[in-house]
C-alpha cells in the first residue's frame, strides 16, 4: 500500500457487533488503528447518530480517515459532515443513506420485516440478535467459510445490552441521511455487497455526491470475510492513494 501523510485510521463497528471484527480488512494499514464500536458506553451517552458522531469526534479530534461499517456507516457519514477537518476521508462498508424503505427510498429493509425485527429483540434479544448474525453471511459468495469465521465471534456473544440493542434499532428506523450522502464534500468511499441481504446493493437507484465513489463487492454479504476483506482493502487502497489526501 502507498504510505498516505495521514496514518490514522479510526474504525466504527455496527448494530451489536465488535468492530474487531473487521481486523482482516485493516491488517495491512500503514498505520495507527482506533477501533471504536457501538458498546453500551457510548450507546448510553448518545441518543442519535448525530450525537454518536460529535461524541467520537470530541474522543478523537485529530485528522483520520474513518470507517464505518453499517450502522456505523452513518456515524461516521455524521462526522464527517459536520468536522471536515478531523475527517480526512470516509469511508462506509455495508452502509446505506436510509437503512428502511419507504418514503421514496426502495432498497431498504422492508417496512414490516424491520417492524417484526424490532418486536423480536424486544421479547427475546439473544435469539434475534443470532439470527442477525447469521443473516449477515446468507447467500454470500463464500457462505461456508464465511459461517467458519463468524463461529468464534458467535461463541463470545452480544456485546452490548439489550438496551442498546433497541436503542440502535431506533436510530436505524428514524435516521435518513440522503441528502448528506448526496451533499458531502469530504472524499467518500461506499463499499456495497453484492450479495448483502440486509442492505441491497444501492448504486443504481442513488446518486451519491460527486466527491464519491461507489464500488459493489463481488460475492460479499454484509460483513466482509477474509476473501471480501480483502477486495475491500484493495478499493480502499486505490480510493485512499487517488483522493488527494494522501
Amino acid at each position: 500500500m502507498r504510505v498516505p501523510e495521514c496514518r490514522r485510521l479510526l474504525v466504527v463497528g455496527g448494530w451489536g457487533v465488535r468492530a474487531e471484527m473487521l481486523e482482516q480488512l485493516w491488517q495491512q494499514w500503514p498505520g495507527e488503528v482506533i477501533c471504536v464500536s457501538l458498546d453500551d458506553d457510548l450507546m448510553g451517552r448518545c441518543n442519535s447518530v448525530q450525537d454518536a458522531a460529535e461524541e467520537l469526534l470530541r474522543r478523537y479530534p485529530e485528522p483520520a480517515h474513518w470507517l464505518g461499517w453499517s450502522l456505523g456507516a452513518q456515524v461516521v457519514m455524521a462526522a464527517a459532515g459536520a468536522a471536515q477537518g478531523s475527517v480526512v476521508s470516509v469511508i462506509t462498508l455495508a452502509g446505506f443513506p436510509k437503512f428502511v424503505a419507504g418514503d421514496g427510498w426502495s432498497t431498504g429493509m422492508p417496512a414490516s420485516q424491520f417492524r417484526a425485527f424490532v418486536r423480536g429483540i424486544a421479547l427475546n434479544p439473544e435469539r434475534y440478535w443470532l439470527h442477525f448474525q447469521l443473516l449477515m453471511i446468507n447467500g454470500s459468495g463464500n457462505e461456508a467459510c464465511d459461517r467458519a469465521e463468524l463461529k468464534p465471534w458467535l461463541e463470545q456473544g452480544c456485546s452490548v445490552s439489550s438496551a442498546s440493542l433497541e436503542k440502535g434499532l431506533q436510530w436505524l428506523g428514524e435516521n435518513d441521511q440522503r441528502k448528506l450522502w448526496a451533499s458531502l464534500e469530504s472524499p467518500a468511499l461506499h463499499l456495497l455487497g453484492e450479495r448483502d441481504p440486509v442492505v441491497p446493493p444501492w448504486k443504481a437507484g442513488f446518486s451519491c455526491s460527486a466527491h464519491a465513489r461507489v464500488r459493489v463487492i463481488p460475492g460479499m454479504g454484509h460483513w466482509p470475510a477474509q476473501r471480501s476483506a480483502q477486495a475491500c482493502f484493495h478499493e480502499i487502497d486505490r480510493f485512499v492513494s487517488a483522493c488527494g489526501v494522501h
